[in-house]
């Protein structure tokens, strides 16, 4: 939490500096801090359009800060006394055990190398197929498509939803397949997970004769958790919106049908992990607003570069219902059986994150009552939870709001980013530190 918090301060008074912004003015220390919190938290919220407003100097911090954020300050850490050869001790190895939320200690200075090197691949092969895109789908120069497309690459992969188009976001390239379908993978691979990749990739590298069917059940259940609940979130939510929108004609109503499979699957896509927008949020429905925001509440999954309750959370709740439906004292998934602690942290994260929204909704009910930005409680349902399941998109709300509405979002983006691991670290010390096998007397309690 501290080495966050310290990105987020050398990133802001960086971006308060007058070097940082196109017109040579300082933006105001707050302002900075906002967006030095919301690049770092791969979030995506802004006062101030990329664009227009930073010089190159702010966009290269608002990068840096992204990437940092991105991969998380202990695998920084780490890479940086890899580079200069320091010995990883120990203590430095239970961090990073800690911070990837790892079963054992073996091979982690190694995980930290895969981390960088699958986030460097992915990045640059985003770059060179977005610069080709923007080159031959807009009208850029080739050191813009260059750089809009490194740009993006990094913003897509880590999930953060920094542009550097124009306040319409992707609303330009909403009918353009190359560039919609080229972001939508570097945002589905960064919400996957690192170890879900390092997982994938050493099958594939299998030599042994296996058919695909007998490589799938060898899998890990975190993996086959992961890829299922993403894949049902990604169906189900294109088909939400499809039908929410297909004939609003602020969003989807103007479009062909093909097209409107389209916007609809990067909608699915963009409300879970990062801020892109391809159609007008400001002009969705009351219901396609709230399935938004329950998609972007649930946001990634676990150690990757997405926010969010994340997707392992939700499933092991989800097949903790079932269990009951069934009559199970047990947990079961796949073939499996999921320990009883697991669930209890589940809950505590999903109640964490209930808890936060809550109470920041209610803050900026009040706070935001004289904004100019017309707003009602679904928009601030809506901002809260795009900023607590760091994904950074807004109905217009987030340049009008007032000082405390701000430091209110803030918090929301860096208890966001940082609570599902901390809580679950917390939870699992405190879970095996009864030692002394002592336990009250149980009771039992009416449920439902």
């Amino acid at each position: 939490m501290i080495g966050f918090g310290t990105m987020i301060l050398i990133g802001a008074l960086l971006l308060n500096l007058p070097i940082a912004t196109a017109s040579g003015e300082s933006i105001g220390f707050l302002d900075a801090l906002f967006t030095a919190t919301s690049a770092n938290c791969v979030t995506g919220l802004v006062v101030v359009n990329t664009f227009d407003y930073w010089s190159i100097f702010g966009k290269i911090v608002i990068l840096l800060l992204i990437e940092c954020g991105a991969l998380g300050f202990i695998t920084i850490l780490t890479l940086l006394m890899i580079l200069v050869r320091k010995e990883i001790s120990l203590r430095n190895r239970l961090v990073i055990q800690a911070s990837f939320n790892q079963n054992n200690m073996r091979g982690m200075v190694r995980l930290v190398k895969k981390v960088v090197i699958i986030t460097l691949s992915f990045q640059a092969v985003g770059a060179v197929l977005l610069a080709f895109a923007f080159y031959h789908s807009a009208d850029m120069t080739v050191p813009e498509a260059i750089f809009n497309g490194v740009f993006h690459a990094i913003s897509s992969f880590c999930n953060a939803g920094f542009d550097n188009i124009g306040p319409q976001s992707l609303m330009p390239f909403v009918t353009n397949p190359a560039i919609n379908f080229i972001i939508i993978a570097l945002v589905i691979s960064g919400g996957l997970g690192f170890t879900v990749w390092i997982e994938l990739f050493e099958k594939l590298k299998n030599r042994k004769r296996q058919s695909l069917r007998i490589r799938i059940n060898h899998l890990s259940l975190h993996t086959k958790i992961v890829l299922s609940v993403t894949v049902a979130l990604l169906i189900s939510g294109t088909i939400l919106f499809m039908l929410c929108e297909w004939n609003n004609p602020g969003t989807l109503g103007d479009l062909s049908a093909p097209e409107k499979v389209q916007a609809s699957l990067f909608q699915s896509v963009t409300v879970r992990t990062v801020g892109f927008f391809s159609i007008d949020q400001s002009a969705l429905s009351d219901i396609s607003k709230f399935f938004s925001s329950l998609l972007m509440l649930i946001g990634g999954s676990p150690v990757s570069t997405a926010g969010g309750i994340k997707t392992v959370t939700i499933g092991v709740i989800f097949f903790t219902m079932l269990s009951v439906i069934r009559g199970r004292n047990r947990i079961e998934a796949f073939g499996r059986t999921i320990p009883f602690e697991i669930m209890q942290k589940a809950l505590m994260v999903v109640s964490a994150f209930i808890l936060l929204v809550l109470v920041a909704t209610t803050i900026l009910h009040f706070t935001e009552a004289n904004n100019p930005i017309s707003n009602n409680f679904i928009d601030l349902f809506y901002e809260v939870c795009s900023a607590t399941g760091t994904v950074g998109l807004t109905t217009g709300l987030t340049p009008a709001l007032s000082p405390i509405g701000k430091i209110v979002i803030i918090l929301c983006m860096y208890f966001g980013r940082l609570s599902p691991i901390t809580i679950a670290v917390a939870l699992s010390m405190k879970l095996h530190g009864n030692i002394d096998g002592t336990s009250l007397p149980e009771e039992k309690v009416i449920i439902g």
